[in-house]
């Protein structure tokens, strides 16, 4: 036995047995015909070789790094720009409440119940679209310019005015209180608005119907509360009844789209606002005991 063997074996720390003990535990000693010393000499050539291993170190080329860095940016650049241009901002009022918004170039709008408005949270100034569903009064500064988009591709062009617009289903009616406004109808020419004037349009219509506004009034009556209404279908006036005080109506007996309705109700108080409908209808009411449902009969 050489000396190394017997450092070895005679060596008296844990961890040098415990890295002899691993690095033999891998080691297979093929068959052969060569003496105990021969063999043990073998043996610790195979260790010392081992040891002598070097970690391999794997190299990247630079081409891919640069590769790499290059694809990070452009899903970075991808990410900020659909984040930029579909990012959108949205404002919903809920049924019995209305809500006040003020856009980013000071104009303001004034959301009726259960109505919703949505617009790019970001590039405000290159693109200014609003989106309307429900019923809004606009607001606008002058020398500001916007468009109201609603369903069916109804459209307002704005600039410097105030307008409310209702879009619900299949119903538009615009309303200009101030200023001038143009409104852009599929299949039919744009009609300009001034104060004083309004267009109530539906599908089933041919043409816009042409609607007169109270030239003293700068704001819709809505927005203090009264709801008029003029030989409208009975089922438009109780959906806005239902809107206005957040409860669910149930009909009995009758079918409210076949009678019409001219008069109004105030937003205030629920009773009174039935009695105003019901009455002069020949209907009864009767409230759930907590208030949050009603069953019109005739």
């Amino acid at each position: 036995m050489s000396k190394k063997e017997r450092e070895i074996l005679n060596s008296n720390s844990d961890s040098d047995f415990e890295r002899f003990f691993e690095s033999t535990s891998k080691l297979k000693v093929p068959s052969s015909n060569l003496g105990k010393e021969a063999t043990w000499d073998k043996l610790m050539q195979s260790i010392e070789q081992e040891s002598a291993k070097k970690t391999k170190v794997v190299r990247i080329s630079p081409f891919i790094v640069r590769m790499s860095i290059a694809a990070t940016l452009i899903i970075l650049f991808t990410i900020a720009t659909l984040s930029y241009k579909y990012s959108t901002l949205e404002f919903i009022s809920q049924k019995g409440s209305t809500a006040n918004i003020v856009l980013p170039d000071s104009s303001s709008i004034i959301l009726n119940a259960d109505s919703r408005i949505e617009y790019r949270r970001f590039g405000w100034l290159s693109e200014r679209e609003i989106k309307l569903n429900g019923e809004a009064y606009f607001s606008v500064k002058h020398g500001n310019r916007f468009s109201v988009l609603t369903e069916f591709n109804r459209n307002i062009i704005v600039t410097g005015t105030k307008f409310n617009v209702f879009t619900r289903g299949t119903q538009f009616e615009v309303k200009c209180f101030e200023g001038s406004i143009r409104v852009e109808i599929p299949k039919t020419k744009p009609i300009t608005l001034s104060k004083g004037k309004g267009i109530n349009f539906s599908i089933e219509a041919e043409s816009p119907q042409q609607v007169e506004v109270d030239s003293t009034l700068t704001t819709p009556k809505w927005i203090g509360g009264d709801y008029y209404f003029n030989n409208a279908p009975l089922s438009e006036v109780l959906d806005e009844l239902s809107r206005q005080f957040n409860v669910t109506i149930s009909i009995q007996g009758f079918k409210p789209e076949t009678r019409n309705y001219t008069g109004f109700f105030k937003s205030k108080n629920l009773s009174q606002a039935l009695d105003l409908v019901c009455i002069p209808m020949g209907l009864t009411y009767q409230i759930s005991s907590d208030s949050t449902s009603i069953m019109i009969k005739k």
